[in-house]
Formats: C-alpha cells, sequence, structure tokens
C-alpha cells in the first residue's frame, strides 16, 4: 500500500495525490490519503477542508488503523526506523521537503507512508492520460451557471488569477511565497492580447474582490467572478481557452487540466520569493514565464 499524507488546500492536495498514485501505480498497490493534517488547527497554517471527494480519484481515507501501523505521523529518523523495525521491514516511512523533482520517490518499492508537497509535474507525466481522467470533476460538483459556462466555453476567454487572501493575511505565508506584482498582470495581458488579438474577455479570479476592484484597473473586457465556491471556481478557471495563473498551485492545476490543445499558459518567473519556477522544475513545456 502507498499512504500520502494530504497538505494545504487544493493544488496542493491534488500534486500530493498525483504523485502517491503514480507511485501506487508503480507498486501496483492501493492508494490511502491521510487527512488528519487537514482537520488540526495548527498556528501560522490556514486550515483546508479535503477536496479529493470533487474528483473521480482512485483512493481510500486511511483510517485509524493503518496509520497506527506506520506509527503515526511523525518522519523523524527515530519514527521512520521505529516503523520499519517493528514491521519487521515490511513498512516504510519517505519524505521530500524540498522543491523540485525528487526522482528517488518513484523508485521506491514495498509499503510506504510519504510527505512532500511533490509539486512537479514530473512525478505523474508517466501516467498524465490517467491522472488527466481521475481529476475529472464529478457531475455532483459541476457548477450550475449554464449562463456563465457558456459564455466561457463560447468566447475567447483567458483566467486570470490573483491570488492574496492568507498570503497577506499569514505572516509566514507572505514570508514564503510573496505575491504576483502588478506589472506580472500587465505584462502577461500584453502578451496574450499581441498573440490573439483584442477580441478576449478576461474572466478574473480572486479571494480579494474589494482590492482589485480598486487596484487592477486595466482596460480590458472582463467579468470578475465572485461568490462562488473554490470548486466551482476551479472548473470555471479550467474551462477558459488560455490562462494566467498566480504563483499557486490552485490556479497551476487549472491551467494544466485545461483541455485546449492551443492554450497558452502565462506563469510568474518567481514561484516563492526565493524559488524560480523553472528551478522548481514547475514549467510543463509551451508555458510562458513572465
Amino acid at each position: 500500500m502507498i499512504v500520502v499524507r494530504l497538505m494545504g488546500g487544493l493544488g496542493n492536495q491534488l500534486f500530493q495525490y498525483a504523485a502517491a498514485r503514480h507511485l501506487a501505480y508503480l507498486n501496483n498497490s492501493e492508494l490511502f490519503v491521510d487527512t488528519t493534517f487537514l482537520e488540526e488547527q495548527i498556528e501560522n497554517t490556514t486550515l483546508r477542508p479535503y477536496g479529493l471527494n470533487a474528483f473521480n480519484v482512485s483512493s481510500t481515507i486511511a483510517d485509524e488503523k493503518i496509520l497506527k501501523n506506520f506509527r503515526g505521523p511523525s518522519f523523524s529518523f527515530d519514527a521512520r526506523m521505529a516503523t520499519k523495525i517493528l514491521s519487521y521491514g515490511n513498512l516504510n516511512k519517505y519524505k521530500f521537503d524540498d522543491y523540485g523533482f525528487d526522482e528517488e520517490l518513484l523508485k521506491q518499492r514495498g509499503n510506504y507512508y510519504i510527505r512532500g508537497y511533490f509539486q512537479s509535474h514530473k512525478y505523474f507525466m508517466a501516467i498524465e492520460q490517467i491522472i488527466r481522467k481521475e481529476l475529472e470533476i464529478k457531475q455532483a460538483f459541476l457548477p450550475k451557471d449554464l449562463d456563465l459556462i457558456n459564455q466561457i466555453q463560447n468566447e475567447h476567454s483567458v483566467s486570470i488569477h490573483i491570488r492574496r487572501g492568507d498570503y497577506i493575511r499569514n505572516l509566514a505565508s507572505m514570508e514564503a511565497h510573496g505575491l504576483c506584482s502588478k506589472d506580472y498582470y500587465v505584462k502577461s495581458i500584453k502578451h496574450i492580447k499581441e498573440t490573439l488579438g483584442e477580441h478576449l474577455h478576461f474572466f478574473i479570479f480572486t479571494d480579494d474582490a474589494a482590492w482589485v476592484k480598486k487596484e487592477m484597473q486595466w482596460d480590458i473586457n472582463s467579468t470578475l467572478i465572485e461568490k462562488k465556491s473554490t470548486i466551482e471556481d476551479f472548473y470555471y478557471m479550467q474551462s477558459c481557452k488560455h490562462n494566467i495563473i498566480a504563483n499557486s498551485t490552485f490556479s497551476w492545476w487549472a491551467a494544466w487540466l485545461n483541455k485546449n490543445e492551443h492554450k497558452i499558459v502565462i506563469m510568474p518567473k518567481h514561484w516563492s520569493n526565493n524559488v524560480l519556477s523553472e528551478s522548481a522544475d514547475l514549467v510543463p513545456k509551451n508555458w510562458i514565464l513572465k
């Protein structure tokens, strides 16, 4: 079996699922997800709900017995050795706490409990079609606003994701991630218009609508999407023909799942304050850095 610890919001959970799903595929084993961390209220950590239930994922939520067999969620050296020794080598733990692609993860064989953010498409590109199929949103979770869906699908639609929310409310998040600058969005819009022409409709997604209305005054045909659920925003965003994403796994996944074969995706050069998107193995083929 493969057990993966889920941490963070929907985008992070999708990365963790996809990497673990590939490892389970390589091991021909069942995949379990540990959701206990999502339920803990930890200082300087934004509480996030379990989001994979909206998709056709091939995994089961790990129960208390499974987690107990792995001797709990600790990944200290002592905890990892205890798990291995007390299970007579049948159970193991593996963690990767850095950015980028860790090729060693996919070499592991046996029963593993894994932890990491695994933020790279390289973890799962070998089973891309499986991941795309399993990450289709279930019918019950699809948005009901048919007018908006038709508008997005029938126009030259471009999504713009502006993430502020916990990045500005949480000092630790701000120091780690930083915000995409106004200049990034100006350059991205300019590139899209120069490439595709002026007949575009930009759909703006944000967790700070009041700030966007005040600060982002662009000369574009645009619609600010408000008062929608997380999964609705995700669906609308991935349904746009082109995407301008933030330094956010949420909009990264929406753009990656965008089915338009001729899509233009623009992402920021810096994924966080000190990490370049390219050096973090986060730039799929043909995506544009600004």
